[in-house]
């Protein structure tokens, strides 16, 4: 037969940091006949308090030995404090690190000046008045067309249209050979069928040009080559050649990117010659 534990009121409890043991009034013990056997009150007590006592123990034992082992941190708040703010500090052989150094990680602040305020160049008299000639102007002028190798075939169409435009009106076009948008220039000048408003100059001799380059020169009339640049490096004839061609026209029409090293020079080189210059940047 099973027995219910009896039904203990609140105030019959030992309270302890460690545990709560019910409190049975009573002298039952462990030989009675009536019900389970119970431990009795003393007993109970008993145990607790030498549970208690030895952990109590325990904790003065290890609170001794850390005492042996750091006698200079016990009892001493200043000394604790002193610590505390020498390890908070990131001092005190704790890898040798000192916060007021710097690590040398921050980086130099790029110098890209303002770029919401219009830059404002000084007036050039002689500027203005050939942007006035050509507007004024309404006989056909002689363009030249230089850019980039590396040009996307959408902007390879704006330049071949540019071009068939240009011949169409009636101006005269001067390009170079190369690929990009050289080619593109030679090819919408073709499409305007005036053949004799188109003059490409190439910076060596025919030969040294790719088999692309040769096999569109072949439906142009007027090509100018410079075999004497056959032993230079292909920049330097690149130089000499777009030279020629500033030389011979009267606006200048790029299409570049900013580290496009070779056609920059020559924008600035026609701008130095007093021409009309139309820099568009791809990027």
């Amino acid at each position: 037969m099973a027995f219910a534990p009896p039904q203990l009121p609140p105030s019959h409890f030992v309270r302890h940091a460690d545990c709560m043991v019910p409190f049975l009034k009573g002298t039952r013990s462990l030989g009675s006949d009536d019900a389970p056997g119970f431990i009795g009150s003393s007993s109970v007590l008993s145990r607790v308090r030498s549970r208690n006592s030895a952990m109590h123990a325990a904790i003065d034992s290890s609170n001794a030995e850390s005492v042996e082992s750091f006698p200079e941190y016990t009892n001493n708040s200043d000394e604790e404090s002193d610590l505390m703010v020498t390890v908070a500090g990131g001092g005190g052989g704790v890898g040798g690190f000192d916060p007021e150094e710097k690590l040398g990680l921050e980086r130099e602040t790029a110098n890209v000046g303002d770029p919401q305020t219009a830059q404002l160049e000084p007036m050039n008299i002689t500027k203005v008045l050939t942007e006035l000639q050509a507007i004024q102007s309404q006989g056909p002028k002689k363009y030249c067309i230089l850019g980039t190798r590396h040009c996307s075939f959408l902007h390879q169409q704006i330049v071949e249209m540019l071009a068939y435009a240009l011949v169409l009106s009636g101006n005269h076009l001067y390009t170079s050979g190369a690929a990009g948008t050289n080619a593109a220039a030679i090819r919408g000048a073709l499409r305007a069928f005036q053949p004799q408003l188109l003059t490409v100059v190439l910076p060596q001799s025919m030969s040294r040009q790719t088999p692309e380059s040769q096999e569109l020169l072949q439906d142009v009339t007027n090509v100018v080559t410079m075999p004497q640049n056959d032993e230079m490096p292909l920049d330097v004839a690149s130089r000499i050649c777009n030279s020629h061609l500033l030389s011979q026209t009267d606006h200048l029409i790029s299409f570049a990117f900013h580290e496009s090293k070779t056609v920059l020079e020559a924008a600035q080189e026609a701008k130095k010659l007093d021409m009309l210059v139309t820099l568009l940047y791809l990027d």
